[in-house]
């Protein structure tokens, strides 16, 4: 009993020291736990929900259903009373996805991808992500997605919405050719899926004009666009005349010179008059039905009159008109109109006069040539003509400020002034190169057409055509006429020698200015037509009233007869005697482009461009080409691609 007593003594006296010397501990788990274990010596006293333990290291154990063990050491420290936080974490959650439609719906979720569905058994931690599904034709899909977790299953259907609607096309007269931005899809009537967004259609047919709307899809709602009634086109017509160069008047009214195309109202007859001097006049009456292309030749009689020529050196060449007549004493029968008449032998000066034959009394004309060591160098011909008969004329160049001053409306930031002077004299073409010139050099080269107008006659002018193809023309030609050529290629690219050598080329971007904007007076023109904007009559080729139903932006009021382009020449020359610089098609010049110093007090010699660039100078208005800016003949364009509407003209130097 003593012994007994003493243990007993001894325990009441431990536990005493224990709950004396013992700390107060508080555990708190978040979600509480189903059970919890608390692990070291000495052994913790659990009251009332809380411990007394002694400071030191000890294993926390606890569990709950659904989420992940938590099993940690943790420390007891020395202050008296203690508490410790927890959270449980829940066991990762199972997800399965399906979608409609069924096949080809891609996943991803929190930016990470999963494959397409449908998808099972996914196993997602517990927690919120963001769920992306996409597929084609189909508009994105996007949600918030909550997984719960501790090993739940979860279903999810996704139903994709439909980004297309259904689209029905009709048109009035029906089968019509339909275009969306530039796509082929048929003819009307049609119904098409179509994908959200806007759209421009354009329907063709050959007899109608143009009709073009723009409209927007919205996904997944029909759409029947309203009926498109086509407008019956106007009728094409193109004129020719043997000979050539003929005036023509439609009901009264000048239209210019044979070869000639150009639009009439249809169903109509029209009165055609076709004059030319030395020749009796022609008429026709012509109907065209709506939206027909017409050609009818015309032979003019001539009305003659007798020349007799007379040459010393009787082997002498005599010309009409740069065509060979024969040697000698001549009789010519020729039209009673003026004629260009030369007389011609080598080592001999050469002599040039105007004649005019009368129709019922021969003329006599003695010319005898006076000899000569070599054709003066400081007298080179006015004239000169191509083996293709293309004709350039001679330019002595001058001093001039190039460019646009800066408060000048519509002046873009590339025609800074200054001053440019041409010293060395140079040979520039009259005309553009038309599709006959260029398709001798390039037979496969065809120009081709816009919205159904043909580019593509012989008297057009050559377009949609590179930098490269001119300046190969020019060399073919400087090749065939013993000219040494300008252009060399070098690791595939086309350059300029240095200094330029005397063969055909393109006209440099300053030579071009000169010629296009030179005036009496030594006064240079804004507009070919004058200072002031828009054109008070037809001066040139330019966006008008015929193309208005293939053009958005026109010259109101102004009608030049030519949707688009025209045959060369079609128009007035400028004072120079150079046709279609301020219209028709712009041209390719030689130079790389390159913007002027502003403000710069050097005077430029002969400049050519740099010598290295990435894309060419562009010059001139069009038949595309309508707006203040871009008529004014210091407008400066650049490219290097095709254009419908860019072609060239040929330059050379004289030596």
């Amino acid at each position: 009993m003593t012994l007994a007593g003493a243990l007993v003594f001894l325990s009441l006296v431990l536990v005493l020291i224990h709950v004396f010397t013992s700390k107060s501990l508080q555990i708190e788990i978040d979600p509480p736990a189903d059970s919890i274990s608390l692990r070291g010596m000495p052994w913790p006293v659990h009251v009332q929900g809380r411990y007394l333990v002694r400071p030191g290291n000890y294993r926390l154990e606890a569990r709950r259903a659904g989420y992940h063990p938590l099993e940690l050491e943790i420390q007891v420290g020395t202050q008296a009373s203690q508490t410790l936080a927890f959270s449980l974490l829940k066991l990762p959650g199972y997800l399965d996805i399906t979608s409609a439609p069924e096949r080809g719906v891609y996943i991803q979720i929190d930016n990470t991808s999963f494959g397409s569905a449908p998808i099972q058994r996914l196993q997602l931690e517990a927690g919120t992500y963001v769920l992306q599904a996409t597929a084609n034709r189909y508009l994105p899909y996007t949600r918030q997605l909550v997984i719960e977790g501790k090993h739940k299953q979860q279903d999810l259907e996704i139903q994709l919405q439909p980004g297309w609607a259904e689209v029905s096309i009709d048109s009035q007269p029906p089968h019509v050719e339909a275009w969306l931005d530039g796509t082929r899809h048929g003819q009307t009537p049609l119904r098409l899926e179509l994908m959200a967004g806007e759209y421009r259609l354009n329907l063709h047919h050959p007899d109608y004009l143009p009709y073009t709307v723009d409209f927007l899809v919205v996904a997944d709602q029909p759409l029947v666009l309203p009926l498109a009634k086509l407008q019956a086109g106007t009728a094409h017509v193109r004129i020719t005349s043997i000979p050539s160069g003929a005036s023509v008047t439609i009901d009264s009214l000048d239209k210019g010179q044979t070869p000639l195309s150009l639009a009439l109202a249809p169903n109509t007859d029209h009165r055609i008059t076709l004059t030319k001097p030395g020749y009796r006049p022609g008429h026709q009456i012509l109907e065209i039905e709506p939206g027909q292309q017409k050609t009818f030749t015309m032979h003019l009689e001539a009305m003659l009159g007798t020349v007799i020529v007379q040459a010393t050196p009787e082997d002498a060449e005599v010309l009409v008109e740069g065509k060979t007549a024969g040697r000698g004493k001549l009789r010519l029968e020729l039209p009673s109109a003026p004629q260009r008449l030369e007389v011609r032998k080598p080592g001999y000066l050469s002599h040039t006069q105007t004649i005019t034959p009368l129709v019922d009394t021969p003329q006599v004309i003695a010319v005898t040539l006076k000899p000569a060591a070599a054709q003066s160098r400081q007298d080179p011909p006015a004239r000169i003509t191509t083996h293709q008969g293309e004709t350039l004329i001679r330019l002595d160049g001058g001093t001039f400020s190039m460019g646009a001053p800066r408060r000048e409306q519509g002046r873009r930031t590339n025609e800074t002034q200054h001053g440019v002077a041409l010293q060395r004299p140079f040979y520039i073409a009259v005309r553009e190169v038309t599709n006959a010139h260029f398709s001798a050099f390039m037979p496969s080269h065809h120009s081709g057409s816009y919205r159904g107008h043909d580019l593509s006659a012989p008297d057009l002018p050559a377009v949609n055509l590179t930098w490269d193809d001119a300046v190969r023309y020019c060399n073919w030609l400087s090749e065939r006429e013993g000219l040494e050529p300008v252009y060399e290629e070098k690791n595939g690219t086309w350059v300029a020698k240095t200094p330029l050598p005397a063969g055909y080329r393109l006209p440099t971007e300053s030579e071009w200015e000169w010629a296009a904007r030179w005036r009496p007076g030594r006064m240079l023109a804004k507009y070919a037509w004058g200072d002031e904007y828009p054109p008070l009559e037809v001066t040139g080729n330019y966006a008008d009233h015929a193309a208005s139903g293939l053009l958005e932006d026109i010259i109101d009021g102004y009608d030049d007869g030519f949707a688009v382009a025209a045959p060369v020449g079609s128009f007035r020359p400028n004072p120079l005697g150079l046709f279609d610089l301020d219209g028709n098609v712009a041209e390719w010049c030689h130079d790389y482009h390159s913007i002027y110093p502003a403000l710069s007090e050097e005077t430029y010699i002969d400049p050519a461009g740099p010598a290295t660039g990435s894309k060419h100078v562009i010059r001139g208005a069009s038949w595309m080409r309508s707006t203040l800016s871009s008529t004014r003949l210091s407008y400066r364009d650049q490219d290097n691609k095709p254009h419908v509407d860019v072609g060239f003209r040929i330059a050379r130097y004289l030596d």
